[in-house]
């Protein structure tokens, strides 16, 4: 693998962790942007009766914000790379 070739990689790879820095800040705290009610459910269907507590609860709305912020990052950084190579391609 060349230098070039490396650096391109590693610039992409420190721009998608910029990105979604940025998306994980702008979108802010999970527990305004989620239901209660339907982490409650989730929470239910997944530890079962009983067991949804305020750590389980907490859990679930640190992991689907997770899941979230990676998704939407993913979906900006696939148009931005497809933007890009378009606009070079000209």
């Amino acid at each position: 693998m060349t230098i070039a070739t490396l650096a391109r990689k590693t610039v992409k790879i420190a721009f998608y962790v910029l990105l979604s820095l940025i998306v994980g800040r702008t979108m802010g705290s999970p527990e305004i942007w989620m239901d209660r009610d339907w982490i409650s459910r989730i929470g239910l269907f997944l530890y079962g009766p009983g067991e949804t507590g305020a750590d389980n609860i907490y859990d679930l709305y640190f992991y689907i914000s997770v899941i979230t912020i990676f998704s939407v990052t993913t979906v900006i950084y696939v148009f931005a790379m497809w933007l890009l190579k378009k606009i070079r391609g000209r």
